[in-house]
This record gives C-alpha cells, sequence and structure tokens, in this order.
C-alpha cells in the first residue's frame, strides 16, 4: 500500500482529495498548519508521493504569512527530504498568479514554484506544479477568497449578491477535477507529466453571468423537476450549491 503525504488536508481542495481518495490502496498521512516539524519529518520518511497543497490564499494576509505558508513550508519538506536522501515525488498546487506575480501571493506561489523544480531536475525525479486558475466547488469557505462561494452563501441566507462589474472575466476550475487529475497522475506514477501543468478542462465566464445563474438557482431550488440543460460548468455550479444548502439546512 503507498502512503500519500498531504499537507493542507484540512482545507479546501485537501478536504475535497481526502473524501475520494481509496483508503484500501492509500495510507493518507495529513499534515497541517499546527503539526510540528518532527511530524513533517516522520510523515516524509513514510511517504512514496507527496501532495503539497497547504498555503496562504486569503488577499488580506501579511506578507510574512504569505512567506511562511508559500514557500518557507516548501523549503523544509525539500530539506528534509535532502537530509534523508529521499527522491519522493511531489505535486505541488500553485497559481496562474505565480506567472503574473503581481502581488505578494504570486510572488510567493512563483518562490515555491522554483524550490520543486529546482529540486526535480536536481534529483531527476519526477514532480509536478499544478497551475491553478480560481477554483469552486463544495466545501470551500465563504468569505473567504472564493467570490462564488459567498455567492453562494448569501442567496441561500437571502442576502444580496451583487456583481461591481458584471464584466469582469474569469477563469474557473471545478474542484472535482482538480482531485481526478491528481489521483489519476498519482496512479501512473507521473508517467507522461511535466513539470508545469495548467490544466485544460476550465471554465471563462464572467461575474454577471454567475450571478445569473445563482439568481436562477435560487429561484429553482426547491423545484424536484429543475434540470440543468446542456451546460457543464452551470451544472457543476448547481451541484455545488446543492451541497451548500443541504448542509446548511442541515445545520
Amino acid at each position: 500500500m503507498h502512503s500519500i503525504l498531504v499537507t493542507g488536508s484540512k482545507g479546501f481542495i485537501g478536504k475535497n482529495l481526502l473524501k475520494k481518495v481509496n483508503r484500501n490502496y492509500f495510507n493518507i498521512l495529513e499534515f497541517n498548519r499546527y503539526d510540528s516539524l518532527d511530524t513533517l519529518e516522520e510523515y516524509i520518511l513514510e511517504s512514496d508521493f507527496i501532495v503539497h497543497l497547504a498555503g496562504e490564499v486569503r488577499p488580506d494576509s501579511s506578507s510574512n504569512e504569505f512567506r511562511d505558508s508559500n514557500v518557507s513550508l516548501t523549503k523544509n519538506i525539500i530539506n528534509l527530504l535532502e537530509k534523508n536522501n529521499l527522491k519522493t515525488p511531489i505535486i505541488i498546487s500553485s497559481s496562474i498568479h505565480a506567472k503574473l506575480q503581481k502581488n505578494e501571493y504570486g510572488k510567493t506561489k512563483r518562490e515555491s514554484e522554483l524550490l520543486i523544480e529546482h529540486y526535480a531536475l536536481e534529483n531527476d525525479i519526477k514532480s509536478i506544479v499544478y497551475r491553478l486558475p480560481h477554483v469552486f466547488g463544495e466545501g470551500c469557505k465563504p468569505n473567504y477568497n472564493s467570490v462564488i462561494t459567498t455567492w453562494i452563501y448569501n442567496s441561500i441566507n437571502n442576502l444580496e449578491i451583487k456583481a461591481f462589474d458584471r464584466n469582469i472575466q474569469m477563469t474557473y476550475i471545478y474542484v472535482q477535477d482538480i482531485i481526478n487529475n491528481i489521483l489519476k497522475d498519482i496512479k501512473n506514477n507521473f508517467e507522461n507529466t511535466e513539470l508545469y501543468y495548467e490544466p485544460k478542462l476550465v471554465y471563462n465566464t464572467t461575474l454577471g453571468e454567475i450571478v445569473d445563474i445563482l439568481l436562477e438557482f435560487k429561484s429553482n431550488i426547491n423545484d424536484k423537476n429543475y434540470t440543468v440543460s446542456n451546460c457543464d460548468f452551470k451544472q457543476k455550479l448547481f451541484d455545488t450549491y446543492t451541497d451548500y444548502n443541504r448542509s446548511l439546512n442541515v445545520k
């Protein structure tokens, strides 16, 4: 049975990965922000793969918070691998903002990418940097870093959802599609993969279109006969909306 170290396992993508991974085939080692470096080393020694999802994404975080979460932890992982003479394949979640580097988030993500790149090339070990656009899906926190999740929360709670500029263009990826890709790469032992990976299955939309779709969902959420017709993005949004509606009603 292979062991997978998942950093940030209590985060948005991490929680979705843990829900989907087959525990009959993989032993999951969970590392989160309050765990010690001793724990990290213990898990690294046991790991066959590392899925490095931990990182700071909140736009109001300080430069030090971005650096600690996005760079320092990556350095610690690589240092511990080198200390123990290990060459363990790594998947790291990065962002398209790493290419732009317009803010501290993008700059620290790029630094983390370069650390993984150097580790992979120096050790001739397969690793993958997932450069992700904006992510939506079940389990993301409202009022955190996702406008879709915040607007879904507002819609269900009869709060206003309003786009400052309806024409702003956005590119999204569905969290379950990310998880499927990660599990496929691990299953295939990273064969035929490039170091930098930008998902092809993404959705280009506008803020105004998202508002209109969510308003439609709100009007039809209690209609058992309502279906989404012939639109993959809209269907995934609806699955996300109904999941939040269900969880909020349970509470």
